[in-house]
């Protein structure tokens, strides 16, 4: 049995970011761009004006300018300006050769067709935006390893990009084993229990951007078990069960992994929840078998798999925070403990139900906390490491 920072050391470098793909830039958020992307024009293109107003040549205050033409936002017409003349422009739309400065509307009297000057301020280029001001062409706007949000995906269709190059989200394929396990919507008999792990990891993994999932539920029988995880390498980039990793009479999947050529990287860890975690390869392909009980899945997600994702993505990990323990705890075991918390206000709390089957704890938990092997007795108002879910 290995330590929690010696299994994530041994499945992180297993990790292969996948093949990237070329998507549409409208469905590119929150992935990581797999190049540079350059602009491929200037931005804006031509001197462009900042605000509604009057472009003219001349510095003269009070003096009468006669209105010359206007240039509306989106014409294609290319004007010179006259000399003593001012031609009426528009927020974001072109301005004539020949203009020194646009000055505002509100700094000008409109009078018999043409205009007055009556603000002091004066300054030449002053509302002109200069083409490549704002973006130059063949410039890097995004770098390769960025993870897209919104405000860069708005910039880059601004520069008429309508595709980007990103690393995909892998396939999952999720395997759910147990005889006692009975979908949500059916009859309970005695001695079964609802499933909610399939529904649980699905929501997790739609939050991480993962939508080809492959469901399938199989019993706890050693041929049965083999058959689901062979099926699943032939197309998911990435293997999940839950269930039947532990050493007892029906638990297979350790076992049905071996008879199938999976290399084990390691199978158990010292931590609670989820000590029977295993996890193997098979021709770069990773399986990951979660404990069966859900509060054991969530942690052992959180801790393992959606790092693995992240960094299959091309993804920076997610970061840990600090926070202080508002009470005092212990605990009487040397393994690494992951206890379900409530965050608020840089405090945290520790949940009282601790227990992998006592689900009613995240009605109100947000957070895992982390308390070391080493460490028995925690402080209130010492440090701890959090991990939001």
């Amino acid at each position: 049995m290995i330590t929690v920072s010696e299994a994530k050391q041994a499945l992180y470098s297993k990790v292969r970011t996948l093949k990237p793909v070329i998507i549409p830039l409208s469905e590119s958020a929150g992935m990581v761009v797999a190049t540079d992307i350059k602009s491929p024009i200037d931005m804006p293109g031509f001197l462009q004006s900042s605000m509604d107003g009057y472009a003219v040549n001349s510095f003269a205050t009070d003096q009468f300018l006669p209105l010359q033409d206007e240039l509306p936002a989106g014409t294609n017409r290319m004007l010179i300006l006259q000399e003593g003349k001012a031609i009426k422009v528009f927020t974001g739309g072109p301005v004539p050769a020949g203009a020194v400065w646009v000055v505002q509307k509100e700094w000008v009297e409109e009078k018999d067709g043409g205009v007055i000057i009556r603000q002091v301020k004066q300054e030449i280029g002053l509302n002109i935006r200069m083409p490549g001001s704002s973006v130059q062409k063949d410039a890097v706007v995004i770098a390769k390893g960025t993870c897209l949000h919104a405000y860069q995906i708005s910039m880059l269709a601004s520069l008429g990009i309508t595709q980007v190059s990103v690393f995909p989200a892998p396939k999952i394929a999720l395997i759910i084993t147990g005889n006692e396990l009975v979908i949500p919507g059916n009859m309970l008999a005695y001695g079964q229990v609802y499933e909610s792990n399939s529904i649980g990891l699905t929501a997790a993994l739609k939050q991480l951007g993962v939508h080809q999932i492959q469901l399938s539920w199989v019993k706890d029988i050693l041929a049965d078990t083999k058959a689901a995880i062979d099926q699943a390498l032939q197309w998911a980039d990435l293997i999940l069960l839950t269930g039947g990793v532990s050493v007892g009479d029906y638990d297979f999947v350790a076992t049905a992994a071996k008879e199938l050529g999976v290399e084990t990287i390691f199978h158990g860890v010292k931590q609670k929840p989820g000590k029977p975690l295993y996890a193997g390869q098979f021709n770069q392909k990773l399986i990951i078998g979660l404990p069966g009980n859900p509060s054991s899945v969530l942690h052992c997600f959180q801790q393992y798999v959606k790092p693995v994702i992240q960094l299959t993505m091309g993804m920076q990990l997610s970061p840990t925070q600090q926070a202080r323990l508002a009470h005092d705890y212990e605990k009487n075991t040397p393994l690494d403990f992951f206890v379900k918390a409530s965050l608020l206000n840089g405090e945290v709390t520790i949940s009282a139900a601790q227990a992998s089957y006592q689900v009613g704890a995240f009605s109100e938990a947000n957070c895992w906390v982390e308390l070391p092997a080493a460490e028995f007795r925690f402080s209130k108002g010492q440090l701890v490491t959090v991990y939001l879910f």
